[in-house]
């Protein structure tokens, strides 16, 4: 008797484990580790979904994540607690929703077909969410496999959303191969499909890794940013606006004091580098600032530069305007070895915060130097790369190097980096980022790196590479997102005729009703 309590006992408390541990496993999707909590976290909350009543389940997923998520935050996005905890609510409340569906729709038992209902709508959800968020597509569960080199060559054919769809699907078919272990016979055809996909995807991933030749010519770059001591009076003028602060008339006279001699390390680097070899310059995201009066003077002294230099200067710029209720325009301005300016690219996605409440947002559009010297050179911002659909555009189209300057911050120096490299396997453009306070890199269509440079590991934050420029066909870039447009439509079509079924049965159960014969008195 004992045995079979303790069997009930284990029976019930294995489901809230399951929740615990797939908790424990979103908390570590932003981290070096994801990629294994990239797989296990969906298998961990579907089978307690799955254990549960439908509005246990999603009170449990709506609760644990909400909490996992929020703490999570903390240490990715700085501010306050109620802030980080209601976006992750927001978050949590999908993600609920589309269990409760899948247990609803599908529910414990069903069919190898119904497998797919939770991959479609997950990814459905993830693709949707990317569009109409102010954060792009942070978070996708795509992002947790940077770390496998053969499974990221998938965004190349679908996108983040083929790879997202992967991850779901094996946590359904996990739970019901479990669900199903009693049929031997039945699980084994089911499970082979899916093996037997997922080596296609490898396959797929290592010979295109295995037949990647080089991508293009070599060309040596360089990326720069000025901190510590010399950058200490610019980041205390920068930190004291970013908390709300006002600056007066000496404030600012103090702040372009500070802020210009981080400008002229700026230069003096530049021009180092450039007797070293480089052929391409870029400096991180608004390492160079100065008032808005300030930037012709800046901006000639660097086209002088690159003139008697002969290289290409890749000018990273944030220029105010105290007067003005958006006094900031960060900017990124490519200069030629002939000292002109080839174009001019101001950040179209400012953070959510004070910079999207205080900055002068710029054009999506990617602008693109065709045949330079060093390729088809193009430029997009930080935050700028998280949002795919930008370097789909048709202007964008023959890229060959993207120059990305980037300003973090150490809780998600690691995660946005990684999240860059996917645009160029998506597109297949190389790309030099430049990050201060992260993770800097330069990369191929492929996703190979041939530089990188930890902020927080040294003191001279000077990133140089060979890197191949050129560009590595690539099934998404004509597609697009073709493969999230899907899944909705999956989503749509399956809940619609689960909605229908329903209405049939209730129907046809009142009919049967009405139908039977009135007992006599």
């Amino acid at each position: 008797m004992s045995g079979r309590e303790d069997s009930r006992r284990v029976q019930v408390f294995l489901p809230w484990l399951a929740l615990v541990g797939g908790a424990g496993m979103s908390m570590l999707l932003n981290s070096r580790g994801s990629l294994l909590p990239g797989w296990l976290m969906g298998a961990l909350f579907l089978f307690f979904v799955r254990q549960q009543r439908p509005g246990v389940g999603f009170a449990g997923i709506l609760c644990v994540s909400t909490l996992a998520t929020g703490l999570a935050n903390l240490e990715v996005f700085p501010g306050s607690v109620a802030g980080s905890f209601g976006m992750a609510f927001g978050g949590a409340i999908f993600m609920a929703l589309v269990f409760l569906a899948d247990r609803l729709i599908v529910g414990p038992r069903a069919s190898f077909a119904g497998t797919l209902f939770l991959p479609a709508a997950m990814t459905w959800l993830e693709f949707f969410s990317s569009q109409g968020s102010p954060f792009g597509t942070w978070g996708a569960l795509a992002y947790t496999q940077a770390g496998a080199p053969v499974l990221v060559q998938l965004v190349s054919v679908t996108g983040l959303w083929g790879l997202t769809f992967l991850l779901v699907w094996f946590a359904s078919v996990a739970n019901w191969a479990f669900e199903h272990r009693d049929e031997g016979r039945r699980v084994l055809p089911g499970v082979a499909v899916f093996a037997g996909v997922l080596g296609v995807i490898l396959a797929f991933g290592a010979l295109r890794l295995a037949r990647a030749g080089s991508v293009g010519e070599p060309v040596r770059v360089a990326g720069i940013t000025v901190a510590g001591e010399v950058a200490a009076g610019r980041e205390a003028g920068l930190s004291r606006l970013i908390q709300g602060g006002t600056l007066g008339d000496e404030d600012w006279r103090a702040f372009a004091e500070a802020s210009g001699a981080v400008n002229e390390e700026l230069l003096r680097l530049s021009e180092r580098e450039a007797e070293r070899g480089a052929k391409l310059i870029l400096w991180s995201e608004g390492n160079a600032v100065v008032l808005a009066g300030q930037l012709p003077a800046l901006l000639s002294r660097g086209s002088a530069l690159a003139r008697e230099r002969s290289v290409w200067l890749g000018m990273a710029v944030a220029s105010f305007e105290p007067s003005e209720e958006r006094m900031l325009r960060n900017e990124l301005i490519l200069v030629g070895p002939d000292g002109n300016v080839a174009w001019r690219y101001v950040k179209a996605r400012p953070v959510p915060g004070w910079e999207a409440d205080h900055s002068i947002a710029g054009s999506k559009e990617v602008p693109v130097l065709r045949d330079s010297s060093v390729g088809s050179v193009g430029g997009a911002i930080c935050f700028d790369g998280d949002f795919p659909a930008d370097f789909a555009d048709p202007t964008s189209r023959g890229l060959e190097l993207l120059l990305l300057p980037a300003s973090d911050w150490r809780g998600i120096s690691s995660p946005h980096m990684r999240q860059a490299v996917f645009r160029s396997v998506e597109q297949g453009f190389s790309m030099l980022r430049q990050a201060n306070q992260g993770l800097s890199v330069a990369v191929d269509g492929y996703g190979r790196v041939y530089g990188e440079l930890d902020h927080f590991a040294t003191e001279e934050r000077v990133l140089r590479a060979e890197l191949p420029v050129g560009r590595v066909p690539t099934l998404y870039s004509h597609i697009g997102d073709s493969v999230g447009l899907l899944s909705g439509l999956v989503t749509l079509g399956w809940v619609g005729w689960a909605v229908v079924r329903g209405l049939t049965r209730r129907w046809r159960a009142r009919e049967g009703l009405h139908a039977q014969p009135t007992p006599e008195l």
